[in-house]
């Protein structure tokens, strides 16, 4: 009873707490944060948050005929939480090609395997014999879990060692496979240790191929074994160039380091007349990333390879170089290396306006569009807007969600939609003739209202298995992508940034929730933002507005606007005189901060009146043909 009176009381002031400062709700299951301290109501990571983390040691080899991968680790997993932990979770994503797994997509059958085949596992160098592993190792769907044999209490480490092969696809490249007889995309291949977090405990949700990533900040030391020419690129930075690329390539690499213009590392001359050869003695190639939350690398004996480099700290003066890698066929690529350079100049000084966090960055003509860290698996495009946009998206994501943590399986907004917004500003500059902000709009606009336009809060896991089912889609990266542009319209481009920098300087390396984004920018907004968070995150409003009614005053109109879909967007009036003249009046989101369902916008003019337009290609609206009355 007494504890039961003490919990009691703490929920009460905790509760009390976040009324003063929001009236959003905490849900059940994350209450006991708050209550523990690992998060603060005023957005901050709490006075006891925590987060652990894994050094990994891999070396691994890739035979290109058969497409195996064998790979052997040495993994270190750090406990920081206050929690013994009596099991370890680990990812096998190879095993999405499992046959009889469940998929989120089609596979291919000749693609489809026995799944990760496990060849040693250690845990403080004590080897587990197969007697051993079916008693304490249990795997379902991609997971596999291992029951340990002593706790492993707070502050402490558990050393586990690895062995294990698996085919890539060969058919059904999803996110990564084989793109030609000798080049690759290697992606989701180790095995690795899910998040243990502040939340939920472990992270048991199975990978099925539809959502992406959560994971730890972890250290990686990584040597790759190819055969001779094969060029490889990879999350990290190159340890060994002297010993894998000859003298003029070699010159190549070195200046680009420091180039701010593209040098060409292999054109298509070198590729087509063999002129050099790349790691004669078969060296392994060795990559060294810290702070990144996966790893990945792609390989071809044929691509050209383009690089430059940037300063994206006049601080540090801290540079960041930049790669392309990609087929002599592929006409869109040949400014890929330029256009990422652009992308990574405009997020590290504009917007998001934080310094590009990692020291390198690729781009690989692959297929599709898919981010990991350090790394681009991007397919050629048939239109360059369509090349501008797809590698601005996949470049932004290095922040969300790879800087930042986030848990993008539950909450795709968190990173999807930031992705599609944050690059607004370049896109359009790199490609003018191109409009990103309608394009978001348009696809906004075809779900919203509909049945299937979830509210954002819904865990993303719970959205459907195919990605092209709208509610996915919607809810991942178009209506938020909308929504941060209207946020960014109602707070103004100034306190938008303020705002913005300041949740990723709290929250990068660590695994931000919603309300620490909704809170953190409620803190420094210096007001509760939960009218505009409500209706666009938790509510099932839509955009439509209309004009109720025209009043006529002595000095024009009172133009009486109402709110009939719920959600809160701009108010753009442009009046056409009888003249020819164009009167236009604007007022941003923040009009209907106070909850009203409709607003009076007086308009002041002299003279004769022809219409009167509601709305703009930049404001979403389901009905904007009713948006315009003819006077």
């Amino acid at each position: 009873m007494r504890y039961f009176v003490i919990t009691s009381l703490i929920i009460l002031f905790i509760s009390q707490a976040f009324t003063q400062t929001s009236s959003l709700p905490i849900f059940r299951d994350m209450q006991h944060a708050y209550e523990n301290g690992t998060r603060s109501l005023d957005g901050s990571p709490g006075p006891n948050y925590w987060s652990n983390h894994s050094d990994y040691e891999i070396q691994v080899s890739l035979e290109p005929e058969s497409r195996l991968i064998q790979g052997e680790a040495t993994i270190t997993y750090y406990n920081e939480s206050p929690d013994s932990l009596s099991e370890i979770v680990m990812r096998l994503y190879p095993d999405l090609f499992r046959k009889g797994a469940i998929r989120d997509w089609p596979v291919n059958a000749k693609d489809l395997h026995e799944g990760t085949q496990i060849d040693f596992l250690s845990l403080n160098d004590v080897e587990m014999d197969s007697l051993v592993m079916e008693d304490r190792v249990q795997r379902q769907g991609t997971n596999m879990t291992i029951d340990l044999e002593d706790i492993l209490p707070p502050s402490t480490q558990l050393k586990l060692s690895i062995r294990w092969n698996f085919n890539l696809p060969d058919i059904t490249p999803f996110r990564m496979g084989k793109y030609d007889e000798t080049s690759f995309f290697v992606a989701y291949w180790f095995p690795q240790i899910a998040v243990y977090d502040d939340i939920n405990g472990w992270d048991r949700y199975n990978y099925g191929g539809l959502q992406e990533f959560y994971n730890d900040a972890c250290n990686f030391d990584v040597h790759i074994s190819m055969p001779e020419n094969f060029v490889v690129w990879a999350t990290g930075v190159l340890q060994n160039p002297k010993e894998l690329l000859p003298g003029k390539v070699l010159k190549r690499y070195k200046k680009a380091l420091t180039s701010d213009v593209t040098i060409h590392i292999l054109d298509s001359t070198d590729v087509q007349e063999q002129r050099f050869k790349i790691n004669p003695k078969k060296k392994s190639w060795h990559f060294i990333a810290e702070n990144v939350p996966d790893f990945a690398f792609a390989t071809s004996d044929h691509y050209l390879w383009d690089m430059n480099s940037l300063v994206v700290d006049s601080l540090s003066n801290r540079r960041v170089t930049v790669q392309a890698a990609y087929k002599k066929s592929s006409w869109d690529f040949y400014e890929v290396a330029d256009i990422s350079r652009a992308s990574v100049e405009h997020f590290s000084y504009k917007m998001p306006g934080v310094p590009f966090p990692y020291p390198e960055l690729t781009v690989f003509n692959g297929r599709g569009g898919m981010e990991f860290p350090m790394m681009v698996n991007d397919g050629s495009m048939d239109h360059r807007s369509s090349m501008v946009h797809v590698t601005s998206h996949e470049i932004v994501h290095t922040y969300f969600p790879f800087y930042m943590g986030t848990n993008e399986r539950k909450y795709a907004w968190m990173d999807e939609g930031w992705a599609t917004m944050l690059p607004f500003e370049i896109q359009k500059e790199l490609e003018p003739n191109y409009d990103p902000i309608t394009r978001a709009i348009t696809r906004y606009e075809a779900t919203a209202g509909k049945e299937f336009d979830v509210p954002m809060v819904v865990p993303s896991i719970v959205y459907g298995p195919n990605v092209y089912r709208p509610a996915y889609r919607n809810a991942a990266y178009d209506r938020p992508g909308v929504a941060y542009f209207m946020l960014q319209n109602a707070l103004g481009e100034e306190l938008f940034a303020k705002a913005l920098k300041e949740y990723i300087r709290r929250w990068h390396h660590k695994h931000p929730i919603p309300n620490d984004f909704f809170f953190t920018f409620n803190e420094v907004a210096g007001e509760d933002l939960s009218w505009f968070w409500k209706p666009w995150f938790f509510e099932y409003a839509y955009p439509d507005l209309d004009v109720a009614k025209v009043v006529q005053t002595k000095l024009g109109l009172n133009l009486i606007i109402e709110n009939k879909g719920g959600l809160p967007v701009p108010v753009y009036i442009e009046l056409e005189l009888q003249d020819g003249r164009k009167i236009i009046v604007e007022k941003t989101v923040a009009i209907w901060k106070n909850g009203d369902k409709q607003v009076t916008v007086p308009v002041e003019f002299i003279g004769r009146l022809k219409n009167i337009t509601l709305g703009n290609e930049h404001i979403p609206d389901v009905f904007p043909e009713i948006s315009t009355t003819d006077y």
